[in-house]
């Protein structure tokens, strides 16, 4: 069989976990495979309209061209099929291109998934996200996993975004920036509420700077939040802070409930119903706002047992999300980049510790691993769903750097 899409051997930037990181393939608990709109991009279209393989006849009924295309990787869509929206591709929990044709004959998405490739300044980097069980598991639960390392990587040039400048910051500044932001959510000294606190005080002071086309002071700002770190003047005021243990629950389970209850994967929807049992819903899902912030301090209570055997996984969760989405220039501002973070964050703790909300011993460890991967599938893949979260955190007057303040102090 002709090669289809040829790829490139290239050094790569990446934490740790992502070199360590192996498909699974039929062995995965939540197949990328089900539940999820797939797109074909144009060649590949094209190649499995011609290919006459018997075992791709399901696939090739069930693709179709869209009338207008965002771009050349989303050309056509195969619909899904069955009560879990599987892949037409799917056969015994594995894919039948790759079986039939090989992987160069894989959708550009579908070769990438659950990886990211971008290019800066020269350096490509590779991130993976931790919709994945097996990434989540090799993120989550080794200490080094968020080191960074260069390792060689084969891939297809289509996939590999470029970056030059944001917001009027050049690549270099840029790379500057995002290094200390990493090193500060690193900095153990620190809880971890006051390193996010930290780091939207510096965030906000950055979009300040962008705005007013000064961004030449960047390297000074850093300089000067490295210090006020050092010397621990910043931690004083933040200790000030009384924790609004009413207003997380109530404001994270809000962004959770917008997003639904149900879903077509088994695998979800059991954790899901895990989840609604321990905030202590009644049998028609319903909770009432005592009993949830209830849980959510008995939860938060026993956080730190339960995370005895990974106490990295906070961090290790927000570092990997901060290299995979440019932190903090993913957004349409720095300061849109730090609200969508303390929003996965503070959805994602007051998931976990209502996971720990159980009578006698906490959840293994294990379990956290699955909320965090779920979190991640659930939440972070619909950009109009992480529209919306930035929009209402704005419109309901939380997107306010002291009452942001209050929502993360535990």
């Amino acid at each position: 069989m002709p090669i289809l899409h040829r790829t490139q051997n290239v050094s790569a930037l990446m934490p740790r976990f992502v070199e360590r990181f192996r498909c699974i393939g039929s062995s995965c608990e939540d197949t990328c495979c089900s539940g999820w709109s797939i797109y074909v991009d144009k060649k590949t279209y094209k190649a499995y309209r011609k290919e006459a393989v018997p075992a791709l006849d399901q696939l090739i009924a069930n693709m179709e061209r869209l009338d207008d295309p965002k771009d050349a990787r989303s050309y056509a869509m195969i619909k899904t099929i069955g009560k879990q929206n599987n892949c037409s591709a799917l056969q015994d929990g594995m894919c039948a291109v790759h079986a039939h044709l090989g992987e160069s004959y894989l959708s550009h998405v579908c070769h990438s998934y659950p990886r990211s490739n971008r290019r800066m300044s020269g350096q490509v980097e590779q991130s993976i996200t931790l919709s994945c069980p097996e990434a989540a598991r090799l993120a989550l639960l080794a200490e080094d996993a968020l080191d960074f390392v260069e390792a060689p990587v084969q891939l297809r040039e289509a996939m590999l975004s470029e970056i030059d400048s944001r917001f009027g910051v050049d690549a270099s500044l840029i790379a500057e920036t995002r290094i200390f932001c990493l090193n500060l959510i690193r900095t153990r000294e620190l809880r971890l509420w006051q390193r996010l606190a930290l780091l939207g005080a510096f965030c906000d002071a950055l979009t300040q700077l962008c705005n007013t086309n000064e961004q030449a002071g960047i390297p000074g700002l850093i300089a000067e939040f490295t210090r006020l770190i050092e010397n621990g003047e910043l931690i004083a005021t933040l200790d000030l802070i009384e924790p609004a243990y009413g207003a997380q629950a109530m404001v994270f389970a809000t962004l959770w409930a917008t997003k639904g209850f149900e879903t077509t994967s088994p695998y979800q929807q059991t954790m899901m119903d895990q989840i609604a049992t321990r905030f202590g819903a009644d049998t028609t899902g319903q909770v009432s706002a005592e009993g949830l912030v209830d849980a959510y301090r008995r939860g938060l209570d026993r956080m730190d047992e339960a995370l005895a055997e990974a106490p990295w996984l906070l961090e290790n969760y927000l570092r990997n999300e901060m290299f995979t989405q440019l932190f903090p220039f993913g957004g349409s501002s720095p300061f849109d980049s730090y609200l969508q973070l303390v929003a996965r964050f503070g959805l994602l703790r007051m998931l976990l510790a209502v996971q720990c909300n159980t009578q006698g011993t906490v959840p293994p460890i294990a379990t956290l691993v699955a909320t965090v991967q779920m979190h991640c599938r659930r939440f972070q893949h619909v950009q109009l769903y992480a529209k919306r979260v930035n929009e209402s955190l704005y419109d309901s007057g939380w997107a306010d750097m002291g009452k942001l303040y209050t929502l993360l102090r535990t």
